[in-house]
């Protein structure tokens, strides 16, 4: 893949929902027209890197109008439809040129239609009645779910129709509880999102009361215990992960994007766009982890320099420009953590690193039919610090795999790639551990037996010169390394990611078993790949608990200044 798309495409996309009312006043559209492409240039002028794709089911009225207005700006559109199409066309005959004219300015992969309702069947919603309410219920509960700003055209009343336009508000405002969500939490914080309203006018609302309307208004509605800035924030973070300018210098994004999902496999194109954010992820994550141990590195270093050329000066060189060097290099320390600081490479390898991860099993997920948002799935203890990861989950599956069958090849070997690379880490970081414990007592134990042997031997070392004062030197200065080796392995969380890492390994060998015993003892068909399934879907789960375990872990280390 050339350079420049690696780094124009794997960007996360903001997506915007939209619905509305079928019966708007025809005088009052260009108004709407008018503050929906001043709310898109508003969006397209603060992220000026981030794609915007629309998500709207093409509805008579506030959708269409809506989709019109994204596509004229030049955004993606996402069609996800409440029945099969044919069935759908019923619901407006009269508009069907529209419609398709709108439809076939969607890529034909953004065009779907959502699962059928709990209770639901091809039969039962071929009627107006309960059961297709329902449909229409399930689409708008989808675009809340996968946008992260949903605009309502709407008149602000709220009633009880199932469906309508009152009812995907709620739904956006107040949470969603999807039927075809296999897996609920009912304790877990629930996913919302803002509300950009337009007010309107309908034509079954009494002339009166419709003239006395200001149709055109504009409010933004939030969450309960959400305000403007914590969303600002969220999309601040996309655009910010989007305009990066460490993309243009990873070299590694194919080689991340190769390692996940061969360039052989057959993927559907928003399969492959997850796999091109994700390689632009995994690369960032891995430049900025290089970043922030060489910097943490380079500022114990400059520490124990700092120690050393104090005792220097007391011992040996009591002038003033040796003194001047213990200044010298904790300004420096301190230019290094500012820098460090700034660039925040740390924070940015730790939340690269997470989008990464959820990234993968999204992926994953899909290449194996599990039919799961890992926004719903991820960081859930970690929510308030890294609502923006989940937010920007939410948008790639905004799309649904069609794939019928699970690409068993790919996943098995992401599960033995993973089992390889866990055990091989946890043993390499065993091993690291193990040094840095062994030099951290063998500095100890140095500057304990100096220490015992000046004072023992005092009377003796006052005639043998500088070797007094190389001694006292060792005395000082071994315990000082020896707390920088213990605050280095406190800083990486060696000890916890060993632990870490070992279970990892033991989950991942589980699962290499389990898919090997599958392979030799069911026969190849749909009870197979359905227990595979299941398989990766409960892998991925647990994938994604440790991760974000070991996200807040890290996080609870930052790179520091040493003191004492």
């Amino acid at each position: 893949m050339p350079a420049s798309d690696r780094v124009n495409g794997g960007r996360l996309p903001i997506v915007i929902g939209s619905c509305g009312h079928h019966d708007l006043l025809t005088e009052d559209l260009a108004v709407y027209r008018e503050r929906l492409m001043c709310f898109f240039d508003d969006l397209r002028q603060r992220y000026p890197s981030t794609p915007i794709q629309v998500m709207s089911s093409l509805a008579v009225g506030a959708d269409r109008l809506v989709a019109d207005v994204a596509l004229q700006r030049g955004f993606e559109l996402i069609v996800p439809l409440p029945l099969p199409e044919a069935e759908y066309l019923k619901d407006f005959p009269g508009s069907v040129d529209e419609y398709r004219r709108l439809r076939q300015a969607a890529p034909e992969p953004n065009v779907f239609v959502v699962p059928l309702a709990e209770g639901n069947t091809d039969a039962n919603i071929s009627t107006p009645g309960p059961h297709r309410d329902q449909q229409y219920a399930q689409v708008a509960a989808y675009i809340a779910l996968h946008c992260h700003i949903l605009i309502a055209l709407w008149d602000g009343t709220y009633n009880r129709y199932v469906g309508g336009t009152a009812h995907v508000v709620e739904f956006k405002l107040q949470g969603v509880d999807l039927p075809f969500l296999e897996d609920k939490r009912i304790l877990d914080s629930i996913d919302c999102g803002p509300v950009y309203h337009v007010k309107t006018r309908r034509k079954q609302t009494p002339r009166a009361v419709a003239d006395a309307a200001k149709p055109g208004e504009t409010q933004w509605l939030y969450p309960q215990d959400r305000s403007e800035a914590d969303y600002n924030q969220i999309y601040n973070y996309i655009e910010a992960f989007n305009a990066d300018p460490a993309r243009r210098q990873c070299d590694d994004v194919d080689n991340s994007r190769e390692d996940l999902v061969p360039s052989t496999v057959d993927l559907e194109p928003a399969d492959r766009r997850i796999l091109d954010i994700y390689g632009i992820a995994d690369a960032m994550a891995i430049r900025y982890r290089r970043v922030a141990n060489r910097t943490l590195i380079a500022i114990l270093l400059l520490a124990a320099g700092m120690a050393l050329a104090f005792e220097a000066y007391a011992h040996f060189f009591v002038t003033r420009y040796a003194l001047a060097l213990y200044p010298a290099l904790f300004i420096t320390i301190s230019g290094l953590y500012f820098w460090h600081h700034k660039i925040d490479a740390h924070g940015k390898y730790l939340d690269y690193r997470a989008l990464a991860e959820g990234l993968r099993v999204q992926l994953l997920w899909r290449l194996a039919g599990v039919p799961l948002d890992v926004s719903s799935n991820y960081l859930r203890k970690q929510n308030d610090e890294l609502q923006w990861i989940r937010e920007g989950l939410r948008a790639v599956n905004a799309v649904p795999s069609t794939r019928a069958l699970p690409n068993v090849a790919t996943l098995k070997q992401w599960i033995n790639d993973q089992r390889n690379y866990f055990t091989h880490s946890a043993r390499q970081q065993n091993k690291r551990l193990e040094r840095l414990e062994h030099y951290s007592s063998w500095l100890y134990g140095t500057g304990l037996v100096t220490s015992v042997l000046v004072i023992a031997l005092w009377n003796f070392l006052e005639h043998t010169g500088q070797f007094h004062h190389v001694l006292i030197v060792i005395m000082g200065f071994t315990p000082v390394v020896a707390a920088l080796w213990v605050k280095y392995a406190d800083s990486t969380g060696l000890q916890p990611q060993c632990k870490q890492y070992a279970r990892f390994a033991t989950i991942f060998n589980r699962a290499h078993q389990h898919l090997d015993r599958l392979e030799q003892q069911v026969p190849d068909g749909p009870e197979r790949q359905k227990r595979i399934t299941y398989l990766v879907r409960e892998l991925g789960k647990e994938a994604l608990i440790e991760n974000g375990d070991w996200v807040l872990l890290r996080r609870e280390r930052p790179i520091q200044i040493p003191k004492g």
